[in-house]
């Protein structure tokens, strides 16, 4: 998932506006500690800041912080009924409680997967 945090007043995080995405892992990130502890799936988050966007529509993007949240449970993008989408929206929560400190940051969604 791909959205946009728009320009913030709060702290110095995304004042200009940013980029954040949320992609599943894969599984190998978690050690034999975390799946003993019941940890079964993960997210992956990037920050992004669009450095310039040149003539021919190249953006190239400066990565300003990255991290990982590790769940028990469904990762983003693969809700099936109510409870799920929830769980999706807790995840996003929880993105955004780890990279801007606070899980209401206002967002943008631009690209579902």
């Amino acid at each position: 998932m791909l959205y946009f945090i728009p320009a913030q007043c709060r702290d110095d995080t995304a004042k200009d506006g940013e980029f954040l995405k949320i992609q599943p892992g894969t599984g190998d990130n978690l050690s034999l500690e975390d799946i003993a502890e019941g940890y079964t799936e993960y997210v992956i988050w990037n920050r992004f800041r669009p450095e310039y966007l040149d003539i021919d529509g190249e953006l190239d993007m400066e990565c300003l912080d990255s991290g990982m949240v590790m769940m028990k449970g469904d990762c983003p993008g693969q809700a099936r009924n109510d409870t799920e989408e929830l769980s999706e929206f807790n995840i996003l929560r929880s993105v955004l409680e780890q990279a801007y400190g606070d899980g209401d940051v206002a967002t943008i969604l631009l690209i579902a997967e």
